[in-house]
């Protein structure tokens, strides 16, 4: 594998007449990457002393890959300040990446930003307390490029030989007018600070406008393929993020807090009317929804006279309404948004304790209003109907005798009953979760002497300590994305839960 990157920059920086600074920096980055992998599968060893592949008695298989990409850049920025109360800087900069069609390598990205620093004017001279307030606002453009090597190019593949006869086929159409991702954002800030900044904190208010969006789109099957990665759509963000932080008590006892909240919401605002799957289970993009919507059959539990497995059918009636009838055949239950992937709140708060030597110290994380789809549920809580996989707990409570009333349907080794993609498996992903907790003492520096030490902490730390959540998976902080998707998001297939980790130590200075 080979990978390099080359930057140069060009700076000048000056003071004009005591009040006015100048920083200019331009220049340019080019990054080149290459990578070259082969491998040989074999079986049959004498036995497991043998790791050679020449030592095995067949070779059974092998594969090679070769991928490259490149990216070059040129940018400029200037920032400009009045005697450090009125700021303004801008910045422009144009990329151009290899993975983008050959009509549309390149991309132009401006922004600029504008800072007043309110403290620094006279007339705010009169606030004692106020130790800082400055006001922002901010607009710029940025670009995506986060797709595979070779999205624009038309390509085949050679694995499509049958009966020891080599062949190929079609494996993407060509793109030459695939272009980058664009988002506008613009953003209003305050910064503040009280006492001498012993109580500080900001807030943020945005906007985020993205436009050719980078999706795998429906196109005709008689193409030979039923999707292509093009620019279509749509979405944006908006929300506002707040940050507090104070020493609410300083001398021998010591306590510092912080938090931070943040809101998000996020709708998708055009794709031509379609539904765009991605290839995912249950993600979707749709006009008028979040990015990565869950959207599939509404799951409505056993049917109490057979045990099977039914579904709201969510059609509509001639007067507008949704019919919630119930159903056995999924076929026929119409497809319905179930839940955003993404948490519109997040948040966590710090605190900060010290007493002569004795530190603690503790961080709790908290994500709410999303959900999760357990994408390994249709194996592991099927009741054993989709495969040999152990089950979870829940699945004892299944449909056993005509009227039993229950969300699990009856087990049928091997025939699916309530296993396809649906809102079964799919689950709130709210938690607070302790995330960081530590303890410590440092001993004073007087009883080091003696011992000719200059420090000495002792220390426990915690991670992952508690979790308060109603998620039925492992964990509702891990998502793994099984699946070669821009929208897979929210998605826990076996995901391993993260661990529960507690360490002691001992820092010495000498």
């Amino acid at each position: 594998m080979v990978n390099f990157t080359v930057n140069n920059y060009l700076t000048y920086k000056n003071v004009f007449a005591q009040s006015h600074s100048l920083d200019v920096t331009v220049g340019n980055s080019y990054q080149y990457s290459h990578a070259t992998t082969n491998d040989i599968q074999g079986k049959q060893f004498p036995s497991d002393s043998y790791r050679e592949i020449a030592s095995a008695a067949e070779k059974s298989g092998g594969s090679s890959t070769q991928a490259e990409f490149s990216f070059v850049s040129y940018f400029a920025r200037a920032n400009y300040a009045y005697k450090g109360r009125y700021l303004l800087s801008g910045s422009v900069r144009t990329d151009g990446s290899s993975r983008f069609g050959a009509n549309n390598r390149y991309g132009v990205f401006p922004s600029g930003s504008l800072g007043w620093v309110l403290t620094e004017e006279d007339f705010m001279k009169k606030f004692n307390s106020l130790s800082n307030l400055k006001l922002r606002v901010s607009y710029g453009l940025t670009g995506n490029a986060e797709i595979g090597n070779y999205a624009a190019l038309g390509l085949f593949s050679g694995d499509a030989g049958y009966n020891g006869v080599a062949g190929q086929r079609f494996f993407q159409l060509e793109n030459p007018n695939l272009k980058w991702e664009k988002t506008t954002q613009i953003n209003l800030g305050l910064d503040w600070g009280f006492f001498n900044n012993r109580l500080s904190g900001s807030i943020d208010v945005y906007r985020k406008n993205t436009s050719d969006l980078l999706l795998n789109v429906n196109i005709p099957e008689t193409l030979g393929l039923g999707s292509q990665l093009q620019n279509l759509g749509k979405l944006y963000n908006k929300g506002i993020e707040l940050t507090v932080s104070g020493d609410i008590f300083v001398g021998k006892f010591r306590w510092n807090a912080s938090f931070n909240a943040a809101y998000n919401k996020n709708v998708v605002t055009y794709v031509q009317g379609q539904i765009i799957d991605d290839g995912a289970d249950l993600n979707r993009v749709i006009e008028g929804q979040p990015i990565g919507v869950f959207y599939g059959r509404e799951f409505a539990g056993a049917d109490p006279a057979n045990g099977d497995a039914l579904y709201y059918l969510n059609t509509k009636n001639a007067d507008g309404t949704i019919n919630r009838t119930k159903t056995n055949d999924y076929n026929t239950a119409q497809s319905v948004p179930l839940g955003n992937p993404t948490p519109p709140w997040t948040g966590g708060i710090t605190n900060t304790f010290g007493y002569k030597g004795f530190d603690l110290t503790f961080s709790i994380y908290g994500s709410f209003g999303n959900k999760i789809y357990n994408g390994g549920g249709q194996y592991m809580s099927s009741s054993a109907s989709n495969g040999l996989d152990n089950q979870t707990i829940d699945q004892l409570n299944y449909w056993n005798k005509p009227g039993d009333i229950t969300m699990v349907p009856e087990p049928r080794l091997f025939y699916p009953n309530g296993t396809d993609p649906s809102s079964r498996y799919l689950s709130g992903g709210s938690y607070v979760r302790l995330k960081t907790a530590s303890i410590g003492y440092t001993f004073a520096s007087d009883m080091l002497k003696k011992i000719k030490i200059d420090k000495l902490r002792v220390f426990v730390n915690g991670y992952n300590l508690f979790i308060i959540t109603k998620y039925k998976g492992w964990d509702p902080e891990v998502n793994t994305d099984f699946l070669a998707s821009n929208i897979n998001l929210g998605n826990d297939f076996y995901s391993a839960p993260q661990p529960r980790t507690i360490t002691f130590g001992v820092n010495v200075g000498l």
